[in-house]
């Protein structure tokens, strides 16, 4: 089996595993959340970007060290991420610089040795990019009124920003990415909202 799997379960809630040839690589309950849709949007994009995998010693898609960093700068050009941070070598990363010129990527690049640390993200608007009016209602569905109130708060705040404003040329970009609202943080890396509401609410519990 390949691909990524969901079953409902009771109390409005839905459990996601993704699978690599009958592997498990990554498994979650959160929430369900109808409304919300995207394509940058997918349960892939946190297993692949993180190197996730449930058993260690099983096959997996990462082949190096560097097979995440590759994979979030293609995810990237391709439009199936909004907004990430990766490290090539430096003839990768002048290849990749190339290949941005045709899209709406900004980024900041700098050398460390014989690698660079590249951050780049749309210079779309949020509001542009995604319906933020039925995240923010699924939001309100999925989670008690005091976090949802304050994760709305955070989103509708950034309705007319985009992900290169904020968390590029924005100094410093990466520190303020890490200290934005964790609904912000999500939805800017592609990351499943379901996914995201049962941070908050493990956060907020904790």
């Amino acid at each position: 089996m390949n691909g990524t799997y969901e079953r409902p379960l009771p109390r409005r809630q839905m459990e996601v595993v993704t699978v690599w040839y009958g592997y498990a690589l990554s498994r979650w309950c959160g929430p369900r959340m109808p409304r919300f849709s995207s394509p940058m949007v997918s349960p892939w994009n946190p297993v692949l970007a993180q190197g996730m995998a449930v058993d260690p010693g099983a096959p997996a898609p990462y082949r190096d060290e560097l097979w995440c960093d590759r994979w979030i700068a293609e995810a990237l050009l391709y439009g199936r991420k909004p907004y990430g941070a990766f490290t090539l070598p430096v003839e990768e990363a002048l290849r990749w610089f190339a290949k941005s010129g045709g899209t709406n990527l900004v980024y900041q690049a700098r050398a460390e040795g014989d690698v660079v640390r590249v951050v780049a993200g749309t210079s779309e608007r949020y509001g542009q990019l995604f319906d933020l009016d039925a995240l923010i209602a699924d939001y309100r569905e999925a989670l008690p009124k005091e976090l949802a109130d304050r994760e709305a708060a955070a989103l509708e705040e950034h309705r007319a920003l985009s992900p290169a404003l904020s968390y590029v040329l924005s100094e410093p970009a990466e520190e303020l990415f890490a200290r934005a609202a964790l609904s912000v943080r999500g939805l800017t890396l592609g990351y499943p909202p379901r996914e995201t509401a049962a941070r908050i609410a493990a956060s907020a519990a904790a």
